[in-house]
């Protein structure tokens, strides 16, 4: 069958500003790097960069000049060597060793030479006497700087923070703060190192984690005339203080693995349990070994389809436990041995049902952390309580104890919140040695923090105006950057290869395991492998295995962007540092993007706002496609009880026609899946336990999928409703790290990441051991790419650990003047090592900030470039300092927005 639908591409969709946002705000003054620069010091080595230059440029004259010279001299005149010499010595910038006898050599051989000489001869002596005072004014400036550096580890916003960030940092910090100002040992430097890198991080960027970064809600208004304002309400910070969920899994799992007390425990089956003549098939659900090394640790959730041999006492125990039904292991043992008297050993069957918990087609429904639930250590409390088991009661008093010193903590100063956070621990060893474990490892992290600035970010919509119709139009091309969209067009692909153009199937789960089998897993792990530039910089087109027209479109997109960059790149003068894209860029990428992508177009941008005298600069961060995505994570504080900023922004996504229907995700384990419910529908996938209303879930085997000829795509439909389902999913987790049948059902949902790389697919060189620049990319009031210099860690100055303060700050002055960065830069390894536009990364790099200015921002970078393996990128800090928009009594602060833009909803077919 052919499919024909109408051609819509090109269809430029009409996006809404939107009504609010999420404002990030650094935690600490972003004048808290100034104290820490070396100003005395860089402006001494600047002066001696400006004197080389000037020796250079007037020694490569005066080279000349006496090459001419010494070329008119005779064959045999005693003159030329010496000549020769001196013409070699200012050319390399040396002073002569005779001045005396270079001064007679010019008067008799190049007397013309000789007053510009002098002059070279004087500067190059004020050079010398200005390297000569680096080392002791270094010397007096450099207790200063310690001293304030010290004064700046004390700040709460800083120590807080630190405290839940690195426990270990927080232990070694006193110590250090103590040794005053004699040399530091090598453990003293290295700890010196990581406070900067949390300095900097507080003071210069926006990723929320404890006080490190305040978070508030933002909206447009008309009239207040600033495109960017911050309105304290009222004095002081919201903090929302958390137990790590990981620790009440890992609660659970202690309680499942004590044979005396889980008896107690009531159980049911797995939702989504299919029952055959020979044999019974669910899916399984395990979590893998965490993930450490950082604050946040994650299990890897493996979904697999497993089959048991249905049997007499399978069955018996599948009548038990129908539809939902809960009742505690004992009395299902106990039942179950009374079904068969004489033939069945409690015994037996209480090793059979152990079995199955291990299996997981036995859960226990009480121990499951609920992520919607307003305070998840409560209700897990609460769930202990109805066992009314004293096991559960001692448990639960525990955990009534951690919950007292989490209350205690938001007001709690650095040492009390220390001692909070000692007790937490203890509590939680203390509970898991009262299960047998007294030898737990507890998580690095234990407590999460949010806060909330009490305030308000306003931005007048007139002063946005421009700003927000440029959004718009790059919104229109993000499909062409999305990362997961290939993963929606090709299940598309292989449905129809199964079922056929125009098929449909009522057995949604069957489809899943079928498609994870025969095409799925191999398909993620070659995007995960795949490099979609080569060694030239040039696009590989992506493998389309189904002769998908959206893949070919797709893939003529990203070349064209790679053409029309270079053409424009190629037009710049050499010096230029921006490149500013015109609207026809825009149109012939807009014109590629498929129409069939389904009715939801939503998308949004991190983006961070540059006072300018034009009016506000939109700097893009980061882009992502999907509704609401990031403002889940603080919909609980901002939104009210009941989410309603998050509510909004999904509602305002949501077409005619359509519902959203969240996926939870299945990772119970991590605090970055906890916000309030805000979907109408809940989509309950097998292994789910859902605590929404009977009405509000939809489960798998209630979902039809079709392929829709006239629309060109696949459609999700709940037969109970009558309309098309939306997947959404509204943690922080990116797609592949959900459970398999997760990450089928995420191709029938808008969501995904939209990395904006415009120097991919151009030819501008790459350097080798060297480096080089590229100009900052703009539309209109929209910067896409900062400027940034891409260069191997050979070309970079680096000096001995006991080298003179003085001479690393030169060294880097050099550097920078020869290479024209400016002061301010943040510096992360390049994603591959590859091309400029290699495969998209979401390593865990973070980007260092960097002011050339201060030497202890200057010995960061030279431990990153000694330990780098690949080229660095350095990028320019836009907004700089004088650029920032939000201010309050500490000065001025970095803030970065969370804006989503939806297209206006068309109907749904």
């Amino acid at each position: 069958m052919t499919v024909t639908a109408p051609d819509r591409r090109g269809q430029r969709p009409e996006f809404a500003t939107p009504d609010s946002f999420l404002a990030r705000i650094g935690g600490l003054p972003l004048d808290t790097t100034e104290r820490l620069a070396f100003p005395r010091t860089a402006a001494w080595a600047n002066r001696l960069v400006d004197i080389e230059a000037e020796l250079l440029a007037t020694g490569e004259r005066i080279a000349d000049l006496l090459a001419a010279a010494v070329a008119a001299q005779p064959a045999d005149s005693a003159l030329r060597t010496p000549l020769i010499n001196l013409r070699r010595e200012v050319f390399n910038n040396r002073r002569p060793r005779d001045p005396s006898a270079a001064t007679a050599v010019l008067a008799a051989g190049a007397p013309e030479v000789s007053a510009e000489y002098r002059d070279w001869l004087d500067s190059r002596h004020r050079f010398d006497d200005e390297l000569a005072a680096g080392d002791a004014l270094f010397a007096l400036e450099w207790p200063v700087r310690r001293s304030a550096l010290r004064d700046v580890a004390g700040e709460p916003a800083l120590r807080h923070g630190l405290l839940l960030s690195s426990r270990t940092l927080d232990r070694q910090l006193p110590r250090y703060l103590e040794a005053g100002d004699a040399p530091l040992n090598k453990r003293a430097r290295r700890v010196e190192r990581s406070l900067l890198e949390y300095v900097y991080r507080a003071a210069t960027k926006t990723s929320p984690f404890s006080t490190f970064t305040t978070v508030c809600e933002g909206s447009f208004d008309d009239g207040s005339g600033a495109a960017l304002r911050l309105v304290r309400e009222h004095a002081g910070e919201q903090h929302h203080v958390r137990l790590n969920v990981a620790t009440l899994g890992r609660l659970a799992n202690a309680v499942i693995a004590r044979a005396d007390i889980r008896s107690e425990l009531p159980v049911r089956l797995v939702t989504g349990l299919r029952s055959g003549a020979q044999r019974l098939s669910y899916l399984r659900r395990e979590a893998r070994a965490s993930r450490t090394g950082g604050a946040m640790e994650l299990s890897r959730v493996h979904e697999s389809l497993f089959h048991l041999p249905t049997s007499e006492l399978m069955r018996d125990l599948t009548g038990l436990l129908g539809n939902g039904r809960t009742r505690p292991l004992r009395q299902v043992v106990d039942a179950l041995v009374g079904l068969a008297p004489g033939t069945r050993s409690p015994t037996d069957v209480e090793r059979y049902l152990d079995h199955l918990l291990r299996l997981g087609l036995l859960v226990a429904p009480a121990l499951r952390v609920d992520i919607h639930h307003p305070d998840p250590l409560a209700g897990f409390r609460s769930a202990l309580r109805d066992l009314d088991q004293p096991w559960a009661h001692l448990l639960a008093d525990r955990l009534d104890a951690v919950d007292h010193h989490l209350s205690a903590y938001p007001a709690a100063g650095l040492h009390r919140r220390r001692d909070l956070l000692d007790a937490v621990g203890t509590e939680l060893v203390r509970a898991h040695a009262d299960l047998d474990q007294p030898d737990v490892t507890l998580p690095a992290t234990l407590l999460y923090e949010d806060v909330v600035l009490p305030a308000r970010v306003t931005a007048d919509r007139r002063s946005w105006g421009r700003l927000t119709a440029d959004l718009s139009v790059v919104a229109g091309v993000l499909p062409v950057f999305d990362v997961q969209l290939s993963r929606r067009l090709v299940t598309k692909g292989y449905f129809r290869a199964r079922y056929g153009a125009g098929g449909h199937t009522d057995d949604l789960l069957t489809f899943a395991h079928e498609y994870l089998d025969d095409f799925f897993d191999h398909f993620v792990s070659s995007q995960l492998r795949r490099r979609p530039f080569d060694r030239e910089n040039r696009y590989v087109p992506q493998a389309n295995t189904f002769q998908l027209p959206e893949i070919d479109a797709l893939d003529d997109a990203r070349e064209a962007a790679g053409r029309l960059v270079n053409a424009a790149y190629a037009a710049l003068p050499p010096d230029a540092t921006e490149l500013v894209l015109d609207d026809e860029f825009f149109t012939e990428l807009r014109e590629r993007v498929p129409a069939t992508l389904g009715p939801v177009e939503a998308h949004g941008f991190f983006l961070q706002l540059a006072r300018t005298t034009d009016g506000p600069l939109g700097v893009v961060n980061k882009a992502f496609t999907g509704p609401a995505l990031m403002l889940s994570r603080f919909a609980r504080w901002l939104g009210g009880d009941d989410g309603d900023l998050l509510a909004r922004g999904l509602s305002a996504a949501q077409p005619h026609g359509v519902v959203f229907a969240e996926l939870k995700g299945g990772h119970e384990d991590t605090n970055l899946n906890l916000h309030p419910a805000a979907t109408p529908y809940e989509l309950v996938c097998p292994g789910d336990i859902s605590s929404r209303p009977a009405d509000e879930q939809i489960a798998i085997d209630d979902l039809v999928l079709y392929d829709d000829p006239t629309q060109d795509r696949l459609v999700l439909r709940s037969r109970r409703l009558g309309v098309e389902v939306v997947p959404v999913y509204l943690g922080f987790l990116l797609p592949m790290a959900l459970p398999e049948i997760q990450q089928v059902l995420m191709t029938f949902s808008p969501t995904g990441m939209a990395p904006i790389d415009l120097w991919a697919g151009t030819t501008v060189p790459l350097p080798d051991r060297g480096i080089v620049g590229y100009p900052r990319i703009r539309y209109r009031d929209v910067v896409l790419q900062r400027r940034m210099w891409k260069a191997h860690p050979d070309c970079l100055p680096t000096s001995a650990a006991d080298a003179p303060g003085s001479q690393t700050m030169l060294a880097w002055a050099r550097w920078r003047r020869r290479h024209g960065l400016p002061r301010r830069v943040f510096v992360t390894p390049d994603a591959l090592g590859g091309a400029a536009g290699s495969a998209p990364s979401f390593g865990t790099h973070k980007p260092l900030y960097i002011d050339f200015d201060s030497y202890f921002s200057l010995n960061l970078l030279t431990a990153v470039a000694r330990a780098a393996e690949n080229r660095l990128v350095f990028t320019e800090m836009l907004p700089d300092h004088c650029q920032q928009w939000l201010t309050d009594r500490d000065g001025a602060h970095v803030s970065e927005l969370v804006l989503a833009f939806n297209a206006t909803p068309r109907e749904a077919r």
